[in-house]
């Protein structure tokens, strides 16, 4: 039974349903070999087709120093594969293509359970504020 903590500050709740969301979203997708944060890193990649860490990182919104140190997991596990390119490049491998086909049902499923949980309106409101949110840089 999971445990709700109250908190009138922002930054909290956000953390904490981020670490909500997130743990659900693991525990479901774990089946493909993969965690939702790879699956972020994945499936960019492969609307992106290929990328230098520079590019990767900025569609993505990560800093380059995260980057490199997902993408050193990403190789390890055969994911992704280095390319001819302008510095670091990158693209699917095989076997992450694979894993993009097997997680991709299981990723919209998991929307559905978020939304039905929630509520479309709500669902569409953690959109909405979250995109509005990261304008605050």
């Amino acid at each position: 039974m999971s445990k709700t903590y109250k908190s009138i500050c922002y930054c909290t709740n956000l953390r904490r349903s981020a670490n909500a969301i997130s743990t659900f979203y693991d525990a479901q997708i774990k089946e493909t070999g993969i965690t939702i944060s790879q699956y972020y890193l994945l499936i960019n990649l492969s609307r992106l087709g290929n990328a230098n860490i520079s590019h990767w990182a900025e569609y993505v919104g990560l800093d380059r120093s995260t980057m490199i140190r997902n993408i050193k997991i990403l190789q390890a596990n055969e994911l992704i594969v280095q390319t001819e390119g302008n510095g670091k490049t990158f693209m699917l491998s095989e076997k992450g293509n694979e894993v993009i086909i097997k997680a991709q049902p299981v990723w919209q499923e998991l929307q559905e359970k978020i939304e039905a949980f929630l509520g479309k309106e709500d669902a569409e409101a953690i959109l909405r504020i979250g995109n509005k949110l990261q304008g605050l840089n």
